[in-house]
């Protein structure tokens, strides 16, 4: 909350709220009919691009395939945002076009700064990008370049974040596992809130700090293993300065001016092999509201 000083003089007060109305309607912030302005943001969800394999189906597509869908979304006018615009926005410091998109990429694959990034160079779109840390500090050490399986080094990820068309976020460092040694990032049964804390803690942060020392900068947005969310998480990813959350339900969700949380554990539309560039989008954009 703001506070103002009674003692102001009335015309000091009189300026201070032109002031701060000004504050809240820059960057879309107008209220109509008494409502925040708000965005619906569909989001979509990439894991691995590869040229004809085996591995095709439905966490792999091809880069004809990644090529299409970014230049069918350009042509439908819409405009690629990265999370730290929309933490911007929902905070009332920055605006969101007309039509929003994300594109997010899960895991750090390889194949995304193979493939991935230079179409989104040469359209001039951007993505987001959520790294497994181990898999990238593996890589990096490791002389195997197989786009296949291997992850991105720190080096790739550094010059993609440099670019300003992608921005790396965290992923777990270690906690990118579907049953053993926990389900992604959700508490174990019988485990102690405070255990389950400091477990997620000491993961998430040993993440942060290796992606600032590769990036240069601090991920603030997390992408739940699995889309397994636990609320009880959420003190810890505050703690880390996570402005923004991704999880995996098949929705279009809406993004609220001055309401934080409208950024967090927000939806996202698998993108698999088997669908047709226009068939995929047009159940995406089917979601969003007239």
């Amino acid at each position: 909350m703001i506070r103002i000083p009674k003692w102001l003089p009335g015309s000091l007060l009189g300026l201070l709220a032109v002031l701060l109305a000004a504050r809240f309607c820059w960057g879309g912030a107008q209220m109509a009919g008494g409502e925040a302005q708000q965005a619906q943001l569909p989001i979509i969800m990439y894991h691995h691009i590869l040229e004809k394999s085996s591995l095709l189906g439905d966490y792999v597509i091809t880069p004809e395939q990644f090529q299409t869908d970014m230049e069918y979304l350009k042509a439908e006018g819409y405009t690629t945002v990265l999370p730290s615009e929309v933490a911007a926005y929902v905070r009332g410091e920055g605006e969101l076009p007309e039509k929003p998109v994300m594109i997010t990429f899960d895991d750090g694959n390889k194949s995304t700064f193979v493939y991935a990034y230079p179409i989104l160079e040469r359209l001039g779109m951007k993505a987001a990008l959520a790294v497994i840390g181990i898999h990238s500090e593996t890589y990096s050490l490791i002389e195997d370049g197989n786009v296949s399986y291997a992850h991105a080094t720190w080096e790739e990820l550094a010059e993609m974040q440099r670019s300003g068309l992608i921005e790396i976020g965290s992923h777990t460092y270690n906690l990118h596992e579907e049953s053993f040694p926990r389900r992604g990032t959700l508490r174990k049964d019988g485990e102690s809130l405070q255990d389950y804390r400091k477990a997620l803690y000491e993961d998430l942060s040993t993440n942060q700090e290796l992606l600032l020392a590769a990036t240069g900068e601090y991920p603030q947005f997390f992408a739940y293993p699995f889309g397994f969310i636990d609320p009880d998480a959420d003190e810890v990813l505050d703690e880390l300065g996570f402005d923004l959350t991704l999880g995996v339900a098949e929705r279009v969700d809406t993004v609220v001016l001055g309401d934080l949380q409208s950024a967090k554990k927000l939806g996202r539309f698998n993108r698999p092999y088997s669908a047709r560039t226009e068939t995929f989008f047009e159940r995406v954009f089917s979601q969003i509201k007239a």
